[in-house]
């Protein structure tokens, strides 16, 4: 008796095993695209099923929509965004201008929300569209090397000194009417400085390190 008990969990365990397999090889099977729609869907149920379910909750509670139209409009700001990278993924330009169409948008919407205060026009445009332009920049320089090594986290931590950079200039022509630059400058400084020391590395060597190995991954 208790053999046959041993005998049917093991069974059990193998078919298990089996079914778990052939799951993982058909995922593995699938081309980028269709790994990225299933990602899409499975996030766009969530985040949908997130702002319905916010929606109502905030509706039965207060009898009206007031809190919960911060969290559904960037639920669906998120969708948007997942389906342009999962549908434009190679139509790089188009996705990007498209994603800051969308927060662009949701910044209006803030703003609405909020009571027609202007700061989306004065500060948080400009501040979203140097990032943009930052990152799409970055995502240009990453395609283009030939080689990806240290200099793509050169380039990572300058965009990111820079985009410090621009951030404090805006943010203190918005609260002070002229251009200040404290902290942001001391980054600036230090990520140019490490930056530097990377790319003089990274072409130094006769051979690029590459970040897999560098890594470990």
């Amino acid at each position: 008796m208790f053999e046959n008990t041993a005998s049917n969990a093991a069974f059990i365990k193998s078919g298990k095993l089996r079914r778990e397999e052939k799951l993982l090889t058909d995922y593995q099977q699938l081309t980028g695209f269709q790994k990225r729609k299933i990602f899409w869907q499975i996030s766009g149920l969530i985040l949908i099923s997130g702002i319905i379910i916010t929606l109502f909750i905030d509706f039965i509670g207060n009898r009206n929509i007031t809190w919960s139209k911060f969290p559904a409009a960037i639920g669906l700001v998120l969708f948007i965004n997942f389906t342009l990278n999962t549908f434009l993924r190679k139509k790089i330009t188009l996705m990007v201008v498209l994603s800051f169409l969308s927060v662009t948008g949701l910044f209006f919407l803030f703003d609405v929300f909020a009571g027609d205060t202007g700061w989306e026009i004065k500060l948080g445009i400009p501040i979203l569209l140097a990032a943009y332009l930052t990152v799409f920049v970055l995502i240009f320089l990453v395609r283009k090397a030939k080689q990806k090594g240290m200099n793509i986290i050169a380039y990572s931590m300058v965009a990111a000194g820079l985009l410090c950079f621009y951030t404090e200039g805006m943010i203190s022509v918005f609260f002070r009417n002229f251009v200040y630059f404290g902290w942001s400058l001391v980054v600036m400084v230090s990520v140019a400085l490490i930056a530097m020391l990377l790319l003089f590395i990274h072409y130094r060597l006769k051979k690029a390190t590459d970040l897999k190995r560098f890594f470990h991954i």
